[in-house]
C-alpha cells in the first residue's frame, strides 16, 4: 500500500475490432465489425453503404458525440435520404440506448469464452 503502480500498455495494439452497429426500437438494425480502429471515413461509409439502405423512409437518427460522428458529409447523407440527425446531448450516456446492448454483447461473449468473429456469427439482439 502507498507504493506507486508501474506498467506499460500498447493502447494502439494492433488486432483491435471494433463494431459500429444501429438499433430501431429495441433491436439491432445492423451491425459491421471492422478491424482496426474507427474514424470518420470508416464511419461515412459504414453510413453510406450499411445503415441508410436498411433506415424505414423518413426515420430520425440520434447519435451520440463521437467526434468521428460530427462531419458535415455525414450529416448530407442523413439529409439527403430525407432522414433528420440529432444529436445526443454531451455526456448522456443514460440517453444512450445502444451502450446497454454493447455491454450485453461483450457480457455474454466473456461467459461464452468465444472470438468477436464467433459471437457476431450469432444473434446479439
Amino acid at each position: 500500500m502507498g507504493q506507486r503502480c508501474v506498467g506499460k500498455h500498447n493502447w494502439h495494439a494492433k488486432g483491435r475490432t471494433n463494431v459500429i452497429g444501429a438499433l430501431l426500437a429495441s433491436c439491432l438494425l445492423t451491425i459491421s465489425r471492422f478491424s482496426g480502429s474507427i474514424n470518420a471515413n470508416t464511419f461515412c461509409a459504414w453510413v453510406a453503404q450499411d445503415l441508410l439502405p436498411q433506415l424505414p423512409p423518413n426515420s430520425v437518427v440520434v447519435m451520440d458525440n463521437a467526434a468521428f460522428h460530427n462531419r458535415a458529409d455525414i450529416r448530407q447523407l442523413f439529409e439527403q435520404a430525407r432522414h433528420i440527425l440529432e444529436y445526443l446531448p454531451t455526456y448522456s450516456l443514460d440517453l444512450n440506448l445502444i451502450e446497454p446492448k454493447w455491454a450485453q454483447a461483450k457480457a455474454i461473449r466473456r461467459q461464452k469464452k468465444c472470438s468477436v468473429e464467433e459471437r457476431l456469427a450469432h444473434d446479439v439482439s
